[in-house]
Order: structure tokens, then sequence, then C-alpha cells
């Protein structure tokens, strides 16, 4: 398996915006906006978010999903450890 993706770029803003993060496939890269977060495991939660829809990218898994579908899949795997604890 060839992956077709580079390195992903996180940058952090400090100004508010209606995400609280974003994936751009185009550039590898996501941005964070930190004032919509409360704690510092709501940041890292949301980095490991938009990490995964880059994953999915590189591994051409978005095209087989819808954007509703890859939410789901990125909820399940975010929540995993504590639905099976």
């Amino acid at each position: 398996m060839s992956l077709k993706g580079g390195n992903l770029s996180v940058d952090f803003k400090v100004q508010h915006a209606d995400n609280r993060g974003i994936y751009f496939e185009e550039t590898n890269r996501c941005l964070i906006y930190l004032p919509m977060h409360e704690t510092m495991e709501d940041v890292i939660k949301t980095i490991n978010h938009e990490t995964f829809h880059h994953c999915f990218a590189i591994l051409d898994e978005s095209d087989a999903m819808d954007e509703d579908m890859e939410e789901t899949v990125i909820f399940n795997l975010q929540w995993a450890d504590w639905s099976l604890a």
C-alpha cells in the first residue's frame, strides 16, 4: 500500500471561529481554534479529530464515506476507550 499524503501541519489560532478545528486536505494542514475549547483535554481531542480526517484522506478512505459517515467513525474512535470500559 502506498500513501499519497505527506506530513500533517497543525496550526493554532487565537481568534474565535465557528469551528473548533478544520482540516484542509489540499494542503495537509489543520487549524485549531483555541478559544473554542475549555480544557487542554478538549484541545487534544480536536487535534485527534482533525488528524483522523488526515488519515482517512491519505488512505483514500474519504472517497468511500460521506461527511456524516466520517464524523460518526471519528466519534466512535474517540470514545471507544470510554465505551469499552
